[in-house]
């Protein structure tokens, strides 16, 4: 690049405001770039911005060339490719850090702008948060704004008057970009957002567990999924979310056995049914979570596992909205299978000896599979067992360490622990892990299960009756937690407490209106698509709604946007009448000009006078009069001068006709 003209070389202002509008493009794209991109990008800045500090231009093009040519090469290197989103933008975000590096005239900033806004965008196709857009609006806003300043001659200070027409900009769009939004035809899936290169793991259950590991999801306040009850809400002990379900025990730790499309066992369903909308954040899994037992469900190719887990066929990678149906109880309608009697029976030989021991000792002492389940329910109620998220490491054997070591854990040692010892006596057992409980949000009349609501249960086989949830962590009395630590919700309530517990009232109901924010943004915004365009032109009265009328109304709002648009811009560039004492003082300069006296353009008003008398004796008194009122009216204290003495002036200009002048014949 040649350098650039003296008057067209970019000062240190610019330069620092361009880079600072750089890095807020660039920090939503930070945690998916490559690690010496961003070094490379924040390396070039620094580089250039010293310089300018400086007073120095670029580096020398030979090591730009070279600087450029090894890193596009080794981001080719790594990618393999310069296609896709995330490709694109890495090298986008690449050549963005290398153009500030060359940075030397206006024309290099004007390119930059043009790739900050791509980075933008890019990031919009990325995610679909609101406070991502608000936030990439705000960049734009202040990217414009900086080139606003840079093409302007206001001064350096005059930062607020670009900050404000850049608004006035953007608000003059924003009709268009309401037109575009509801009228311009949708595609299939979400509104903006194309396909991921990847799925990226997100926070959440797992199809394992080993006692603890639900402990780093309590911590967690991320949301899971989002519940709106049709009608009336159940009990919070009916308010049990199905996850994956675990069948497989090493002794140490449960997983879960994928049984594929299975038809599950024939359910007799009874109690109340419940009718609600889950709205679930995407993530790797393609589970499901709904209460017991469900019924009904939307999704197109949900199916029941053998263990009545609802699930897709694929990953939900996108918020997805499903309206089911559960009953609150349910009995068996059919005897369980022999096969899966010896599934839900299993135990490791040799683990956990002294776990087997005691099952059989309470085995003797209760035939009766219902009074054994009792009896072990009331080992934990009566026993010194305590709840805490921060229980001790256990050894290999886990269920032996918990029941007769430590008898300190969470919810997955527990239902770990109970399953054990059911199996050992002969009642088929699985533990079932997923979510309990909720926060109600009483601004939107929603529930938000987050990750703090992760829980573990137990199901057993009882004949004649079918699978029980037993929940054997609510058997641990409150005044068994352990104080002073950050779980002082009790078992048996709504795990979410813990954060509200330690919130203020008013940060908690501010976090409540937020995220009902979030889920209006996600169920009117996001979802608009096909069917809401059609509805909408209903709502329009446009009689039999198609995408030729769609086009039309959108063709319509284009028209009339443009035409605003022409309107506005027309109107500033209409020059605004001056005042009549200026216009005054022209009409005077034109007649002095007609005798062979015009004013130069840098002479005042008094300047010009003294001149006037002195080429011309007979018009001095009279020009020196008119232009010491005019200098009064001008540049008095005042900020506007009064109507009567601005009238009075302009009465003199156009009495005063000198010899030899148009106006005087």
């Amino acid at each position: 690049m040649s350098a650039a003209p003296l008057a067209e070389r970019v000062t240190l202002e610019p330069l620092l405001w361009i880079t600072a509008c750089l890095a807020l493009a660039l920090a939503p794209h930070v945690a998916a770039l490559p690690i010496w991109v961003t070094a490379t990008v924040a390396g070039a800045a620094a580089l250039r911005v010293l310089l300018a500090v400086r007073g120095r231009d670029a580096p020398p093009r030979a090591i730009r060339f070279v600087v450029s040519a090894l890193a596009i090469g080794l981001l080719f290197v790594q990618l393999r490719t310069f296609n896709g989103l995330s490709a694109g933008t890495a090298l986008l975000s690449l050549i963005a850090g290398l153009k500030l590096l060359e940075t030397q005239g206006r024309r290099d900033i004007y390119v930059i702008t043009m790739i900050i806004y791509f980075l933008s965008l890019a990031a919009l196709l990325q995610g679909e948060s609101f406070w991502l857009l608000s936030y990439l609006i705000g960049v734009c806003w202040l990217t414009t704004s900086a080139l606003l300043r840079l093409t302007s001659s206001a001064s350096p200070g005059q930062w607020r008057r670009s900050v404000r027409y850049a608004g006035r900009i953007l608000a003059q769009a924003l009709p268009l970009a309401i037109a575009f939004w509801l009228f311009f035809p949708r595609f299939g899936g979400p509104l903006w957002q194309l396909p991921q290169d990847g799925g990226g793991a997100t926070t959440g259950l797992s199809d394992s567990m080993s006692p603890g590991d639900i402990t780093d999801l309590a911590n967690s306040d991320e949301v899971a999924f989002r519940v709106r009850f049709s009608a009336g809400t159940p009990p919070s002990d009916e308010r049990y979310w199905r996850g994956p379900v675990l069948h497989d025990f090493d002794g140490h730790a449960w997983r879960r056995t994928d049984s594929g499309p299975v038809r599950p066992p024939q359910l007799l369903l009874d109690g109340p049914a419940y009718q609600y909308t889950v709205s679930l954040e995407p993530n790797q899994h393609n589970w499901i979570f709904v209460l017991d037992y469900p019924s009904h469900w939307n999704v197109p190719r949900g199916f029941l596992t053998s263990d009545y887990m609802l699930v897709q066929p694929t990953p939900i990678a996108q918020p997805l909205d499903v309206v089911a149906t559960s009953y609150s109880h349910a009995r068996a309608g059919e005897p369980l299978s022999a096969g899966m009697r010896r599934r839900d029976t299993r135990l490791p030989p040799g683990r956990n000896p002294r776990s087997l021991r005691l099952a059989q000792e309470l085995r003797a002492a209760h035939p009766d599979d219902m009074d054994y389940v009792h009896a072990v329910l009331d080992m934990f109620r009566d026993q010194p067992f305590f709840y805490t998220l921060t229980p001790p490491r256990l050894a290999e054997d886990t269920v032996d360490g918990f029941l007769f070591d430590t008898k300190r854990g969470f919810c997955g040692h527990y239902a770990s622990a109970f399953a054990a010892l059911m199996r050992a006596a002969g009642i088929p057992a699985r533990v079932v892990t997923g979510y309990q409980g909720g926060t109600y949000n009483r601004f939107a009349d929603y529930w938000i299960v987050r990750q703090s609501d992760a829980h573990a249960w137990d199901e057993i086989w009882l004949e004649g009756h079918g699978w029980l949830r037993i929940d054997p962590t609510s058997m641990v009395a409150p005044e068994r937690v352990e104080h002073g630590l950050n779980d002082l919700a009790v078992a048996g309530q709504a795990l979410t407490s813990r954060w509200q517990q330690r919130t203020p009232s008013w940060l908690r109901d501010t976090r409540l209106r937020l995220d009902a924010l979030r889920l209006l943004w996600r169920q009117r915004i996001l979802t608009f698509d096909q069917n809401s365009q059609m509805q909408l032109l209903g709502w329009l009265h446009i009689p039999e709604p198609n995408g030729q009328k769609l086009a039309f109304v959108l063709a319509g709002c284009l028209i009339s946007g443009m035409l605003w648009l022409t309107w506005q811009v027309r109107r500033d560039l209409i020059l605004r009448p001056r005042d009549p004492v200026a216009r005054a003082y022209d009409t005077l300069c034109k007649r002095l000009a007609t005798v062979g006296i015009p004013r130069s353009p840098h002479e005042g008003a008094e300047a010009f006078a003294a001149r006037v008398a002195a080429q011309r004796p007979d018009l001095g008194s009279t020009v020196i009069t008119l232009c010491r009122r005019y200098s009064d009216l001008r540049y008095a204290p005042s900020a506007t001068p009064d109507a009567r003495s601005a009238a009075a002036f302009s009465a003199g200009v156009r009495a005063f006709r000198p010899r030899g002048s148009r106006a005087s014949s």
